[in-house]
């Protein structure tokens, strides 16, 4: 709670100015790497099909192949609930003199833009194998895994490795374009995802990025060739990157999601016993993939 006490320093007249919650916060930066659905449940369930794959050779009089298309496994999504808050003392809002309370009481929607940035950033952060309680899809592997399994869990696929394990460079980055095109689902279909958009990384690569997809030239090299990766993906820093070495590529179409339940919503009572205020802000939402397809990325070497 916010008593007096808290706020002795601020009923002091004399003070210039207060510092500290006044700076800009990030947007929520996870919008540009997964799809934004409304959750219209408390639990939103996918579930993975494939088709026949392709046709067989029909001799003359001879019988049609009839194969079935298959229904595979379910990925839930259950919505989470976030909530936080502050209580003020009556007596402390008529003594502090500066409005530190006024514009703490607006610092809940940036505690709340906090949360969602943080969550948002652990399909990022938790994607790999070797995390620790990393995200899972329908195969109960992480998003990056080398050995993804089909629908009745065999290790069957001939597509089944998204990850890399090398580090950023202009040699992986063109590696993890070309796995686009070699995309299959269960059945062995080749599928396009689309070209690839963008391109996820921690803020230490910030000048690495410049070099590998805005020079005119060749990163890294003193002659003339010509920079064949610039502008072919749209960077995207994500400032809550927890792993440096991290990166990962989006296709045009992929299966990173993210539901929000119910928006932030900031609520405001009295509580009569001692007249303080209590101030709330709550919000329910939650996010994972079912599909790896689409994504190709690295924990680094």
């Amino acid at each position: 709670m916010i008593t007096t006490g808290t706020v002795a320093p601020l009923t002091i007249e004399g003070i210039r100015k207060l510092v500290g919650d006044s700076f800009a916060r990030y947007p929520l930066q996870f919008k540009e790497m997964l799809n934004m659905n409304t959750a219209k449940k408390g639990t939103e369930t996918d579930r993975e099909v494939v088709g026949i794959g392709g046709l067989f050779p029909k001799s003359q009089n001879g019988p049609i192949v009839l194969s079935d298309p298959r229904v595979g496994r379910a990925r839930d999504y259950v919505q989470s609930v976030f909530a936080g808050g502050i209580q003020v003392s009556w007596e402390s809002t008529m003594d502090e003199l500066y409005g530190f309370i006024r514009r703490h009481l607006s610092t809940l929607g940036a505690a709340a833009n906090e949360t969602l940035n943080i969550e948002g950033a652990s399909l990022f952060n938790r994607s790999d194998v070797d995390d620790a309680n990393e995200i899972t899809g329908f195969d109960g592997l992480a998003l990056l895994h080398d050995t993804h399994t089909n629908l009745d869990g065999s290790d069957t696929l001939t597509y089944k490795d998204n990850r890399l394990q090398q580090d950023l460079s202009d040699s992986s980055l063109q590696t993890a374009l070309i796995e686009f095109q070699k995309v299959q689902d269960a059945s062995d279909v080749r599928m396009n995802v689309g070209p690839a958009q963008k391109l996820i990384y921690h803020p230490d690569n910030l000048f690495l990025i410049q070099e590998m997809l805005k020079s005119e030239g060749k990163p890294f090299t003193g002659d003339n060739t010509t920079n064949v990766l610039r502008g072919i993906v749209t960077p995207h820093m994500l400032n809550y990157a927890t792993d440096p070495d991290r990166w990962l590529l989006l296709a045009a179409q992929h299966d990173l999601n993210f539901f929000m339940r119910v928006a932030p919503v900031v609520d405001s009572y009295e509580d009569k016993t001692t007249k303080s205020m209590v101030h709330t802000v709550a919000t329910r939402f939650t996010l994972g993939f079912g599909d790896f397809r689409g994504v190709v990325g690295s924990p680094g070497a």
